[in-house]
């Protein structure tokens, strides 16, 4: 069976950065670390790590370090890199340079373009896509707004 693949661009901008703070909470939720502890392990305030899983504070070098000491198996460089990724993300979504489609932005693709576009990968009529539920509303609505035919498997 052929198979069609194609590089996406490194400069996609999600429809919603996810901050590195949300990606903390998650992680302190999994491993069933409570955010009292865990800041008074890492000496921080509860308040101040609170404002960072909810994203009102950005991961500083000195927090990337304190996290890395709560959180061994994650480097601090990890942290860092989360940060300026999403600062990335948020600029970018600002100058509205993004691209894709399933599961970004694509205001900036009229229809003729992402038509012609989209044909230009070995002259595809149909394409098979497997979204997690939580994306199918966005697809349809996209299918939608491009004028693409949907049919469910």
């Amino acid at each position: 069976m052929e198979t069609n693949s194609f590089t996406l661009a490194e400069n996609l901008v999600p429809a919603m950065p996810i901050h590195p703070g949300s990606t903390l909470g998650e992680e302190l939720k999994a491993r069933g670390i409570r955010q009292k502890v865990f800041a008074a392990t890492i000496g921080m305030q509860a308040t101040h790590l609170s404002a960072l899983i909810h994203g009102v504070r950005n991961i500083t070098a000195d927090i990337a370090a304190k996290l890395e000491l709560g959180l061994p198996e994650i480097p601090a460089s990890l942290w860092l890199k989360l940060q300026e990724q999403y600062n990335l993300d948020v600029k970018r979504k600002q100058l509205g340079t993004s691209r894709l489609v399933s599961g970004y932005s694509a205001h900036n693709y009229p229809r003729p373009a992402l038509a012609k576009d989209l044909a230009s990968y070995s002259g595809w009529s149909h394409l098979t896509v497997t979204l997690p539920d939580h994306d199918i509303e966005l697809f349809s609505q996209l299918a939608n707004r491009f004028g693409w035919e949907i049919n469910p498997l």
